[in-house]
């Protein structure tokens, strides 16, 4: 899980520094679609159960906004609207990289 998290990371790097650098709006178009295998099993991961212990509350509201991501993107990718695709991976998928990686952090003692 942890290199699907630098993949997705490193992937999303590319694709939004490609457009806000240089407006290359193929590469979004290109590029985007091949995360969704990756972003179906980060979302996949959080929606198995509440791995952190966290309160029934908090889980609850972290699954919402995995499943809001997740549709999100898939929506983002049928139109095919740039600025929704980036924003889409720039706060969601980011956000839920780094819950991923802040968790994982914090339960090996590692920051």
């Amino acid at each position: 899980m942890e290199s699907l998290a630098r993949e997705l990371i490193q992937g999303m790097d590319t694709v939004c520094e490609g457009y806000h650098y240089y407006k290359d709006e193929e590469i979004v178009l290109e590029k985007a679609p091949e995360f969704v295998t990756k972003i179906q099993k980060l979302c996949g991961f959080f929606l198995q159960g509440n791995l952190f212990g966290l309160e029934e509350e908090e889980y609850l509201g972290l699954q919402s906004y995995v499943v809001e991501v997740l549709r999100d993107y898939t929506e983002a990718l049928e139109q095919r609207d740039i600025l929704y695709i980036l924003d889409t991976l720039d706060y969601g998928v980011r956000e839920l990289v780094h819950i991923y990686i802040d968790a994982i952090a914090e339960e090996t003692g590692h920051e």
